[in-house]
């Protein structure tokens, strides 16, 4: 399928290499992502919502994108990926190569999508952040899904304490 059609569809992906217009402004970028949405007041009223969800982008809207810091570019790609309106956020690593303080700034995000009625699919090495933000999980091991249950239950499970939790 096409990303256009994808897109049409609900549907948004935000890969882990970002894929940002790095010689375009982190406006430019959003906006880019809203090429769906034929109407500007709905529009706008997206670009708001990212940037209440990460204002540091509104205050660097005119910067360069390939300027970036790299947490900088991580919410500038899911900020992106918002602004066409999904009902599925698929999401690839998005705590790879992010200090501490932004990894929280990324969960937080999404987790207030998740509670505003996104369906988010997340693929995260991050196990125990991931558990704290998601309902339900899958274990993959080997290119399989090993197990599957309620994040609460995961959390308690002595597989994935011992294997993924290091406890």
């Amino acid at each position: 399928m096409t990303a256009h059609l994808a897109s049409r569809m609900g549907i948004s992906y935000i890969s882990e290499g970002l894929n940002l217009f790095t010689a375009m402004s982190v406006r430019e970028n959003l906006l880019l992502g809203a090429y769906a949405i034929n109407d500007k007041e709905k529009e706008l009223e997206t670009l708001e919502f990212v940037y209440s969800l990460f204002p540091r982008l509104q205050e660097r809207e005119k910067q360069l994108a390939g300027t970036m810091s790299g947490g900088e570019r991580k919410m500038l790609a899911i900020a992106r990926g918002l602004m066409s309106n999904p009902e599925l956020l698929l999401v690839d690593e998005p705590s790879l190569g992010l200090a501490p303080h932004l990894t929280h700034d990324v969960f937080r995000a999404l987790l207030e999508l998740s509670e505003r009625g996104v369906t988010i699919l997340l693929v995260e090495q991050n196990v125990n952040a991931t558990l704290e933000i998601t309902d339900r999980a899958y274990v993959l091991e080997h290119g399989r899904i090993a197990m599957e249950g309620p994040s609460a239950e995961m959390k308690t499970n002595e597989h994935v304490r011992s294997a993924y939790l290091g406890l």
